[in-house]
């Protein structure tokens, strides 16, 4: 009897153990099976807030168009920037160094326009016809942080002038002084008729003032775009205008259009003031067109002063 007793007990024992063993087991398996779960939660919304911050930063990239200031002491800065897809930038830089003479406010300027690629947050710009001039673009936020290399030296910009500072974004349209991009309309009907090429005026380092020359075919037309601001005097003289096919006729003409498609000179369209020479305050901050055509003859070399103080 006392064995029997004493067998039952060591069985009760060892099934109770196993049970005990089960029992932990499972709940190891039940404990392991719910950290897996959390794992892969915990893994999906790293992914989801991995997404949401490309999905940032992809707004991010299309709020960059628009126009942005600097105002510092003698320093007024404007900066226009238009995406162009694929990480591409059009960027326009107007830089202004202002001061006074005899009372009246003048103005050293200085451009820089071009193409760049957003490389992170930073592209670099590279203005045409200079040579070791490099301006770095840095977006932070609604701020562009502008570096220049060599600017004094080479970037061609006036007396003083500097494109560096901290720009802040003004608005969310940009405005490059044309109505497309790359127009080289210049409002007026006749034009649309008309072949004609675009050239950029740039002033020489601690100059206000240059001439250009050029040479007109048939009824072709020469746009030369010039950045100006509001208050600046703009003086502009054919200084040469004969004809190249032996006539004496000297009837290289031009006119004026404003950034916003106004005409500075006079009327606007066919009726537009044609001039070989006119002196006037502008009322217009951007690109200024200098529209140069002739009247009758067929081939003209030319030469044209333009000053802007």
């Amino acid at each position: 009897m006392l064995r029997i007793t004493a067998i039952l007990i060591i069985l009760t024992l060892l099934i109770s153990g196993v049970s005990a063993d089960s029992f932990k087991l499972g709940a190891r398996e039940t404990a392991a099976e719910s950290n897996s779960i959390e794992n892969s939660k915990k893994a999906n919304l790293a992914e989801s807030s991995a997404n949401g911050k490309n999905t940032t930063g992809n707004a991010q990239l299309s709020a960059l168009t628009g126009t942005y200031r600097y105002k510092s002491g003698n320093y007024n800065n404007t900066i226009s920037v238009e995406e162009q897809g694929n990480n591409r930038l059009r960027v326009a830089l107007y830089a202004g160094y202002e001061y006074k003479v005899n009372g009246e406010w003048n103005a050293n300027v200085g451009e820089a326009e071009g193409i760049v690629t957003l490389n992170g947050n930073a592209a670099v710009l590279v203005p045409k016809d200079t040579e070791g001039c490099e301006i770095v673009l840095k977006f932070s936020g609604g701020k562009i942080i502008v570096k220049a290399k060599n600017e004094f030296k080479n970037c061609g910009f006036g007396l003083n002038v500097s494109v560096e500072g901290t720009y802040t974004k003004a608005n969310s349209k940009s405005d490059f002084g044309d109505s497309d991009g790359n127009s080289t309309s210049t409002g007026n009907s006749k034009t649309s008729e008309q072949s004609s090429k675009t050239e950029r005026i740039r002033f020489a380092p601690g100059k206000s003032s240059t001439v250009v020359s050029g040479k007109l075919i048939g009824s072709e037309e020469i746009v030369y775009l010039v950045g100006a601001r509001a208050g600046q005097t703009i003086k502009v003289k054919i200084t040469e205008g004969g004809r190249t096919d032996g006539g004496g006729n000297n009837d290289t003409v031009f006119h004026i259009v404003a950034p916003d498609g106004s005409y500075p000179m006079g009327m606007a369209g066919e009726l537009a003031e044609l001039e070989t020479g006119w002196s006037g305050k502008l009322k217009k901050s951007g690109d200024y067109k200098i529209v140069v055509g002739t009247i009758e003859s067929e081939k003209v070399n030319f030469k044209m002063s333009v000053s802007i103080r």
